[in-house]
């Protein structure tokens, strides 16, 4: 599973996974307890890997946290569970990413992010690809340092052309004298 299959929607509790879309919304499979269940338009929906945290000078994607995390733990630290204090958070927050920022990021943001690392971490292929934007789109490379290619190629349109070989101008039909 990829970063860009789960969602949180506001007002529940939990990431939800992507199954499918239909004509009012998303349907969604609960990590925490498997119950499937449908969005309406009325809810917010993020996309986890749209979403970033914020550092001294700058942003951070939440996948990077994720991993760091994940290296945190793989260094025989313990990751707390998501109801410790709010001191406490921010310490192990500050021991996985020290340079975040304490004023924007608040310690329930800290908890949630515990919380979901909690659900993915046995999921969640952290290492199989990482994801770049190029011109808008987002192009899949994998980890082994290579760079995405671009796509050079453009969508020409072509002109008809008369037989004598001059452009003709698109005919529109004529308007009727009232």
């Amino acid at each position: 599973m990829e970063l860009k299959d789960v969602v949180s929607v506001s007002g529940l509790p939990g990431i939800h996974k992507i199954l499918g879309q239909n004509k009012n919304g998303l349907i969604l499979e609960s990590l925490v307890d498997g119950k499937k269940f449908s969005t309406n338009l009325r809810q917010r929906v993020s996309i986890l890997s749209d979403i970033s945290m914020y550092e001294e000078d700058g942003e951070v994607k939440l996948i990077d946290v994720l991993r760091k995390i994940k290296d945190y733990e793989a260094g025989g630290n313990s990751v707390p569970n998501a109801k410790i204090d709010n001191n406490e958070a921010r310490d192990f927050l500050g021991a996985v990413l020290p340079k975040f920022d304490r004023e924007r990021v608040y310690p329930s943001d800290i908890k949630k992010l515990i919380s979901w690392y909690g659900l993915l971490k046995n999921t969640l292929d952290f290492d199989a690809v990482d994801e770049e934007v190029v011109d808008g789109e987002e192009v899949k490379t994998a980890k082994t340092g290579e760079k995405p290619k671009k796509s050079t190629a453009a969508k020409k349109t072509k002109q008809a052309k008369t037989v004598s070989g001059a452009k003709s101008k698109p005919s529109a039909p004529r308007k009727m004298g009232s």
